[in-house]
Parts: C-alpha cells; structure tokens; sequence
C-alpha cells in the first residue's frame, strides 16, 4: 500500500464519494476496479470550518499495489488526479502533504546523490592535498566559496570530515580558478617584508592556483553537469516535486549519452588519468622507502636478509643466497609483493638495485 496526504481549501462538502469519483474516471477502467473499491482507498481524517467560511479537509489516500499495464506511473496518476480535484468550482486550492510514491523515487535519486557527492568530495580532497592547500575557510575565501552553515574545526575532525562537507553543492566546481585579488589585497602583499624578491611575489600568486592543468580540467569539465544534480538535489533535500524534466536532466549529466560523459564517467575517467601519470613514480617512492627497512648479514660465504621493523628486527634465517646478484632479485620481487598499485606491474629493478647498493648496509 502507498499513502498519498492532501490537505484542502474548499468552500463546499468534499466527501469520500465525491473524492473518489475522480480517482475511479481515472483508474477504473483502467484497473478494472468499482466505484467502491476506489472508495475504499480514502479516508477522511480532518475537516476544519476556517473564519472565512471556507473548509480545510486533510485526507488520505491509500492505494493498493496496482499491476501496471502501460507506460503511465504512480507520481503521473497522483498529479492527474490532484489536477483535477484542483479544477472543481468548490476547490480554492490543495497541498499535497505526503507521497509514498515521490518518497521511493526521491530515494532512489538521494542514493546515486549520496555516492557522486562523496566522489566529488574524493576527488577534491586528494587535488587540495596534492596542492598543499589547507581544507578550510581561507582557501574557500580565495575561490569564493561560500559555506553552506559554519563549523568547528574540531567537530569536523572528530568525525572525519573537512571542509568540502560544508561548501555549497554548486561550489564544488569552483576550484578551477581563484578570486582576481583587489588592488589593495595585492598591494598588502608586495608590503610583506618576507618577499625577498619578485619572483617569490609571483611565486606566490602562484600559489593560490590549483597547479597541476589535468586537475583544473576535471575540474571544469563537472561544472555544467552540476546544476541539473544540484535542482534534484533541492528537491530531494526539500522533499519537492521531481519533474519528468529534471530527472531527464539529471540522468543526462550522470551518465554517458553518445560523446558526452557523464559525471560519474569523468570522475572514473580522472583517477584512470592520475594512476597512469603518478603509477611509476608513486612506487619507486614507496618501495625506496621499504629498501630502507631489509638490513643485510653475511654468514661465511651466504647472505641472509632480515627486515627492520624499528621496534624489532625480524631475522630471517630461512632464505639464503650466494651473492649480490641473488640479494638484489630477492629484495626486488619482496619489493613488488609488498608495494602495490592499481594497473601497474613494475619494470625497475635497475633503480632498485642502484638503491640496495646505496642504502643497505651489513650488520656486524
């Protein structure tokens, strides 16, 4: 069953007969119902005389589960049905107060919101990081951004937020380029006695730029697609009508339609993009930082390897080789087991051989 609520402004009696009338010229033979059953589905839960001589009923409609047999859903029968009441003479106007049917759409928009938001919030988290810039007000100043409602730094943390959690939905996108400063703002910083020299002054400006172009990219490329998430948003959020219009739009700017991407093809497309420029290098700075941990002991003629752990060396008597060359392959293939990155199978064990050489020394 799904309740539909109205509330009424009427100027004559509005009974359950009359109510359901309407609803049965429009689903009756549709359904192959009676003029009863349909009554059935309405209960009459408040009528109110107003000081003006008008009526207020707040009814109820419960319908049952209908087998639908063409193109024509729930929301579309219960505005058909409320457009029409809307129209008697008697009728000065009506709200629609509750809606079973809009809650289980709502709900499913609310999800797929739920998950893109969180991926935006994933994808600019890691820009602002990978820039230096701080989360937080002075830097939402610099791009203008507004906060949807203040916080406590502290609060934030303590749930593992920032933030992005408080920005307005639309300002996501609106990192790409900062605030042009005033004459005054750039004057104040031409007077820091910290500026050495011009070229740090530039450096500075500099600064409050996202650096890197393939971030601003992306960053542009959501922006169009924010608008038609952020209406469905709204509505969601305020509990309103979700047009035929808006969620059309709104599919439109989530998902693929011929060449154009969709937001949540331009955020897969974004991370792909990062994994294959930063893969290489983002593992020879995670394993050179491993080759630092294996310390080398030599027994006679054998090499072993232990790994120090700082707290603790973990010896490792097991695994014994004969020189170098057998050293340097043993560490290589732990180095690609214990470092690991998406799509990627490393080729450099030149580079890792060059660092056991440099780094690792023999214990006595």
């Amino acid at each position: 069953m799904s309740i539909v609520k109205v509330q009424i402004n009427h100027t004559k009696n509005l009974n359950k007969e009359v109510l359901a009338s309407h609803l049965y010229d429009l689903i009756g033979e549709e359904y192959n119902l009676n003029e009863d059953d349909v009554e059935d589905y309405f209960e009459i839960e408040n009528v109110y005389k107003l000081p003006n001589d008008s009526f207020i009923s707040i009814f109820i409609i419960d319908f049952p589960a209908l087998e639908h047999n063409r193109d024509f859903q729930p929301k579309d029968t219960v505005k058909s049905y409320l457009d029409t009441i809307n129209r008697l003479e008697e009728v000065i106007g009506l709200v629609k107060l509750q809606d079973d049917f809009l809650q289980k759409v709502a709900i499913q928009y609310f999800n797929k919101l739920f998950a893109i938001e969180m991926e935006l919030r994933n994808v600019l988290t890691y820009i602002l990081t990978y820039d230096e810039k701080s989360i937080e007000k002075g830097v939402f100043k610099d791009f203008g951004i507004q906060l949807a409602e203040s916080y406590k730094d502290n609060e934030v943390n303590d749930n593992y937020e920032n933030g992005l959690y408080y920005i307005l939905f639309n300002h996501y996108a609106s990192f790409g380029e900062p605030k042009r400063l005033k004459a005054e703002q750039v004057s104040e910083i031409l007077q820091d006695v910290s500026l050495s020299d011009f070229q740090e002054f530039k450096d500075r400006l500099q600064k409050r730029y996202i650096t890197e172009e393939r971030h601003t990219e992306f960053l542009f490329s959501i922006k169009l697609k924010l608008k038609p998430l952020e209406e469905i948003r709204n509505s969601v959020m305020h509990i309103r009508n979700l047009s035929n219009t808006k969620m059309s739009n709104f599919d439109k700017a989530v998902n693929d339609f011929g060449t154009d991407k969709g937001v949540q093809s331009l955020i897969t497309d974004f991370w792909t993009a990062e994994n294959e420029e930063l893969k290489e290098q983002t593992w020879l700075s995670l394993a050179e930082k491993e080759v630092e941990k294996f310390q080398l002991r030599k027994e006679g003629e054998i090499w072993l390897v232990d790994v120090n752990y700082g707290t603790f060396i973990l010896k490792n008597d097991i695994d014994e080789f004969e020189d170098m060359d057998e050293v340097k392959n043993y560490i290589y293939e732990e180095l690609k087991d214990s470092v690991e990155i998406n799509d990627f199978e490393p080729d450099c064990k030149e580079q890792i051989d060059t660092w056991v050489d440099e780094k690792l020394m023999i214990a006595e």
